[in-house]
């Protein structure tokens, strides 16, 4: 029974270790290598506070906890920005730093010997003798922290994490701050595997380095592979088999004192057996979507009234202004990579409730403007002017706060999501979005999400995508993905859509249909500005077109007129 009951604990620990890491990488995106240092340093910080300063267990664990997480963030912070290979290569020296650090500090952590005689766990004067004593608080311990991390999964928050994970780019242009909720989530994900440390220094009553060596990690890493990535369940379910595999092996006969140095053996060829034939993992997450239970929505789901449809400008709280004076303007911006200019000197006027087309050859520079409207790109000079307040150097993820947003030619709307949320992603300042409120404010969290719910629903009729609102959005066709990437925009708030190739890649049939949908926009407050190769589409919804050519304007007006002039169509057509 002892030996059964030792086993679980060691297993709901890992189980806790499993889970923390699967935030980070499978829900976060970023593959971490030290989380068993984190693990060590957890412990470490517990088992010093409790023996050096006599303080209770109770206290020890949440210092433990806090500690790590600060300096969980404060280490990820400038590191997270790299790219995926790179981020792992630095988790890795991490870990071996703190690794070799420990092993090295021996007045502190007891070097190759570790530390002996870490008190054991107190509760309110009841102290735990056996490890079946110490099962219920393990069971319960796994709860709180699945618990937990199911709630930030399921939220707002955890929304925000998946499009990351899938498109950090397209996150940002909807006005999230990525590099936030990256280190917020990595504070998360090692505050957890401390808290798991502190908890087994205190139960085995010893803690020693080697449970921060990157074999630890690695091993951390194999459950919630084997598992399944984003699936917390997932990861509970690995971390039980790479523990009970090799102790239920060990009774078999003959195989007493050979599954210790097997055990990597067992491990490696399990990872490989799974990488090679389900390398999705046991439960991966698309059979959790797939098999989740879709809800049909009607217009009744929606803010508009069954009787008497709203306008877009109530919803969006924008009013269509008469004078259509500009509400944005670029003035001589400028953008150079090496010694090739892409914009050159440009100028630009949107007018409000208008539609206006940039238009040219390939390569003149159109995109690289929209991205430094949108902040994706800083000007080497030159200003630009939303409403008579100059947002030259907003951040890119402030531009949809500040009223102005953008799609994108590759659509990119976030596939292993649901249409549905791939809209409730680009509602603005949502409580959910805060772990605080989410967690101390849960029924401002609820009502808010109700709103924005109604919200999306109406975006997506008018689109014609209300009866796909729970169908996965990998699931439509190229031309609904486009309307979904519209919908998207609506969401945001945003008074000015800049729309790159909106009609790019689809047959007439859906052009006549998003050319309605942009005319409607424009009547209904918003302002337009796309980037666009079919003249029929500029000719048919333009009110004013800019044409580029070397990163240049070189003339303005209306479709007409700039269609009729032979040297434009020289540069345009190559004749």
């Amino acid at each position: 029974m002892e030996y059964l009951s030792h086993t679980l604990n060691l297993t709901f620990i890992f189980v806790v270790l499993t889970v923390s890491l699967n935030l980070i990488l499978g829900y976060g995106g970023m593959a971490s290598m030290a989380h068993a240092a984190f693990f060590c340093i957890g412990g470490y910080v517990s088992t010093i506070v409790t023996m050096h300063f006599d303080w209770n267990f109770l206290a020890g664990v949440p210092i433990a906890v806090i500690a790590t997480a600060a300096f969980g963030g404060i280490l990820a912070a400038p590191f997270i920005r790299v790219q995926e290979e790179y981020l792992i290569l630095f988790t890795i020296a991490f870990q071996m730093v703190i690794f070799h650090l420990m092993l090295s500090l021996y007045n502190i952590t007891g070097g190759d010997s570790g530390i002996f005689g870490v008190p054991k766990p107190e509760f309110f004067g009841f102290q735990v003798e056996t490890p079946a004593h110490f099962l219920p608080f393990m069971a319960l311990f796994v709860i709180i922290v699945y618990w937990v991390c199911l709630k930030v999964t399921k939220s707002p928050f955890g929304r925000v994490l998946k499009g990351i994970r899938e498109d950090e780019r397209a996150v940002t242009s909807l006005g999230k701050n990525v590099m936030r909720f990256k280190v917020i989530i990595f504070m998360v994900g090692t505050g957890i595997a401390a808290g798991a440390g502190s908890i087994f220094a205190h139960y085995t009553q010893f803690i020693s380095p080697a449970i921060g060596s990157l074999d630890e990690s690695i091993l951390i890493i194999a459950m919630v592979v084997l598992g399944g990535t984003a699936n917390l369940w997932g990861s509970a379910v690995g971390a039980f088999l790479l523990i009970i595999i090799p102790e239920i092996l060990n009774f078999l006969p003959g195989a007493s004192g050979l599954i210790v140095p097997l055990r990597g053996f067992i491990y490696g060829a399990l990872l490989i057996l799974f990488m090679r034939f389900r390398p999705e993992g046991i439960i991966p997450e698309y059979f959790r979507l797939k098999r989740s239970k879709k809800k049909s929505f009607t217009k009744e789901d929606s803010l508009f009234d069954v009787n008497a449809e709203k306008d877009l400008r109530e919803l969006s709280g924008f009013k269509k202004d008469a004078d259509h004076d500009p509400i944005l303007e670029v003035k001589g911006i400028s953008k150079s990579f090496g010694g090739i200019k892409a914009v050159d000197n440009f100028f630009m006027s949107l007018r409000k409730s208008k539609i206006t087309a940039l238009v040219g050859p390939n390569g003149c520079g159109k995109t690289t403007a929209f991205n430094l409207v949108t902040g994706f790109l800083k000007p080497d000079n030159g200003q630009i002017y939303f409403q008579d307040k100059e947002i030259t150097n907003v951040p890119a993820h402030r531009m949809p706060h500040s009223g102005i947003a953008r799609s994108w030619q590759d659509v990119r709307v976030f596939q292993g999501m649901t249409v549905l949320d791939n809209l409730l992603l680009a509602s603005q300042n949502q409580s959910g979005e805060s772990l605080l409120k989410l967690f101390f404010m849960p029924w401002q969290v609820k009502k808010e999400e109700a709103v924005n719910l109604r919200k999306a629903l109406s975006y997506l009729e008018k689109v014609g995508l209300l009866e796909k609102a729970s169908e996965i959005a990998s699931s439509l066709s190229y031309a609904e993905q486009k309307l979904l990437a519209v919908a998207r925009l609506l969401t945001t708030g945003a008074e000015i859509l800049l729309l790159d190739e909106p009609s790019s890649g689809v047959d007439p049939n859906w052009v006549k249909q998003f050319m309605n949908i942009i005319k409607e926009l424009a009547k209904s407050g918003k302002t337009i500005c796309i980037v666009e190769h079919n003249l029929e589409v500029v000719r048919e919804i333009s009110d004013t077109v800019y044409f580029m050519a070397e990163g240049r304007k070189i003339a303005q007006g209306s479709a007409e007129e700039l269609m009729a002039d032979p040297k434009l169509a020289e540069i345009y057509f190559g004749i």
